[in-house]
């Protein structure tokens, strides 16, 4: 049998909240590692949340995950988040 590997919750939080930064990918595609990342964080009981990136967040020309002022909010495109790492892994 071959060795056994492990993944660091914390550092594919933050492969994954990176990538939702800079991807110029489908939204589609990023709804994949979203859904994987939150599968992973509930079964490891370290989900804590996430919340959308602004514009200033994503590359320019592309749609942020919210827009507007509080009680006008827009959301563009939901794929683009930010998760939170619980405060078990810092």
């Amino acid at each position: 049998m071959g060795r056994r590997r492990t993944c660091h919750i914390a550092e594919l939080i933050e492969d994954v909240n990176h990538r939702n930064r800079v991807s110029t990918c489908a939204p589609e595609v990023r709804d994949g590692w979203n859904a994987l990342l939150e599968s992973i964080m509930h079964a490891a009981n370290v989900y804590a949340g996430w919340r959308h990136l602004n514009r200033r967040e994503v590359p320019a020309g592309k749609l942020p995950g919210v827009e507007g002022d509080p009680g006008e909010r827009r959301f563009p495109d939901e794929s683009r988040r930010v998760y939170y790492c619980h405060r078990t892994l810092q």
